[in-house]
């Protein structure tokens, strides 16, 4: 019986280990059927594409979380059907675009407007490529070819997380790669979550402890000393810096509610914030691969006293963007939060909207001539140089030491931002809805934001 025992446990002491090695094996050879039967896939697919002509891709760009891409190709013969799609054999997308035919040169842009495109938001997870694809009918037959896109821009390769939702993430790799001296775009997506060091959108409580900005008292009367460290005759004194923090503090509490990962410019009062420096109020989004960028601030007409006749919302946006995700944040912030939008008609392009743009007289004063600013850059520097290309960003260094150069100034991968003016602080209505409401305001921002990320 021992013997037996003894034997048993010898035939046991050998099949673990052979068995554990078999188990090994076969999920080795698993996942290699896997790699090499993708790769057979895929370069089956890559050899369908059309090698003599290619579309080129002259500028293209990642703002907040749409990609636009402009281009064109010329075809050897006329075709009936011609579209931009991402495809990888077996998916296939159609991506909305603008065409103007010019003879056989078709010339093509994902959008006129930076907050439009591909929606990078909305990509499955898997491999695709960008292709133009075209069908011609010959008598009864209809044939379609595909068509690869070359890398004209200056910008290489782009890299790009989707916003927080469930709790996960994707990674798209944006690749320029060589199949058989075929120049292809590959879109690479897979699921992961966020490395640390990046979010999903950045607050800018605008201004800090060395700059106050605007300082009222509750009730209208005057600061008896003028220096912004001076006292009331009655009631508090409220610093917007202050008030700006309060807010977003209660957007980011809310945000992160909904599953985003938010970080600050600067999160206590006594917080100094640089503007160009790294994690900077004008650096900071793009630091952090943040998808968009806001600056909350509460406005002042200069008029002391709290009799100010201006009064309610005003939202400042950038060049060459559709209004929507605007439209949205004026709708449902003035909704939840018992608010109007401003009376102002300065700078004015729809209902609470605003796009202020600098002037001629303004550039003259820029304080490096010749400047490099145009009448189509946006005057406030937050929307201006977080945009990047997109925007326009203008400092390129030649305002140092006093403001370094902003590293993200040709950057092609950038957040959308905006700027809010939640109200006038020297209205003394305003003020006491800007105080009591604060919890009202973050909630009509973030349905705003949910709201049109659902639409989108």
């Amino acid at each position: 019986m021992r013997k037996r025992k003894q034997i048993k446990k010898k035939i046991l002491k050998t099949a673990i280990p052979i068995t554990s090695a078999l188990i090994l094996l076969i999920i080795l050879f698993l996942g290699y059927q896997k790699i090499t039967g993708s790769s057979i896939k895929e370069k089956e697919f890559l050899e369908t594409i059309e090698t003599n002509t290619y579309a080129t891709i002259d500028n293209y760009v990642i703002y907040g979380i749409h990609l636009r891409l402009e281009g064109k190709i010329t075809l050897e013969n006329q075709v009936e059907n011609i579209k931009l799609v991402l495809s990888n054999g077996k998916t296939e997308l159609e991506i909305p675009w603008i065409l103007e035919q010019e003879e056989n040169t078709y010339n093509f842009k994902t959008s006129k407007n930076n907050n439009e495109g591909i929606n990078l938001e909305k990509l499955p997870e898997e491999d695709l490529y960008l292709l133009i694809k075209t069908e011609t009918k010959e008598e009864e037959k209809t044939t379609t070819k595909y068509y690869s896109v070359e890398n004209k821009s200056i910008y290489k390769n782009l890299e790009y997380y989707t916003l927080t939702k469930n709790h996960k993430n994707n990674k798209i790799n944006i690749e320029w790669n060589t199949y058989e001296n075929c120049p292809t775009l590959r879109f690479k997506i897979k699921e992961t979550t966020l490395p640390e060091n990046v979010y999903d959108i950045t607050i800018d409580p605008g201004h800090d402890v060395t700059d106050p900005g605007k300082t009222v008292c509750f009730n209208g009367s005057n600061i008896i000393d003028p220096d912004w460290y001076g006292n009331c005759e009655f009631g508090s004194l409220y610093k917007e810096s202050d008030m700006n923090l309060y807010v977003s503090q209660k957007i980011k509490e809310k945000l992160e509610e909904a599953g985003y990962k938010v970080t600050m410019t600067r999160n206590t009062e006594q917080d100094r914030v640089k503007v160009y420096d790294k994690m900077g109020s004008a650096t900071m989004a793009n630091d952090t691969k943040s998808k968009f960028s806001f600056a909350i601030h509460h406005n002042s007409s200069g008029i002391n006293g709290g009799i100010s006749y201006l009064k309610g919302l005003e939202l400042y946006v950038a060049n060459d963007i559709n209004f929507d995700l605007a439209n949205y944040f004026i709708e449902e912030i003035m909704a939840s939060a018992s608010t109007v939008t401003s009376s102002k008609t300065q700078h004015l392009s729809e209902n609470g909207i605003y796009q202020r743009f600098f002037t001629e007289k303004e550039i003259l004063e820029d304080d490096v001539q010749p400047s490099n600013k145009t009448t189509n850059n946006i005057w406030y520097y937050y929307i201006r140089e977080v945009g990047g290309v997109s925007t326009g960003a203008t400092n390129d260094g030649r305002y140092a030491p006093t403001y370094p150069k902003n590293e993200h100034q040709k950057s092609n991968n950038t957040a959308e931002p905006y700027l809010f003016e939640l109200g006038y602080m020297d209205n003394v209505s305003d003020l006491n809805n800007i105080i009591n409401n604060k919890e009202n305001y973050a909630t009509g921002f973030v349905r705003a934001l949910q709201k049109y990320l659902e639409q989108e």
